[in-house]
């Protein structure tokens, strides 16, 4: 199963001004939340090690970690 590391900072913080680190599975990308195809299509083909950025919005990337 892949799993990723995923960053959310300038852009993405809360009130406390904290930046946000959590793991996810495939599944969390969809467009729910704000993903589109192309990006999903990106997540789904890192290889473990390599990281997207996607900071059209705020400072946040993908790491896929297994």
């Amino acid at each position: 199963m892949k799993q990723f590391e995923c960053f959310w900072g300038d852009g993405y913080r809360s009130n406390d001004k904290k930046s946000t680190l959590a793991y996810y599975d495939l599944e969390f990308f969809n467009e729910l939340r704000g993903y589109g195809d192309q990006e999903i299509h990106i997540v789904d083909t890192l290889e473990i090690g390599d990281r997207a950025e996607f900071n059209e919005c705020g400072e946040h990337w993908v790491r896929r970690i297994a």
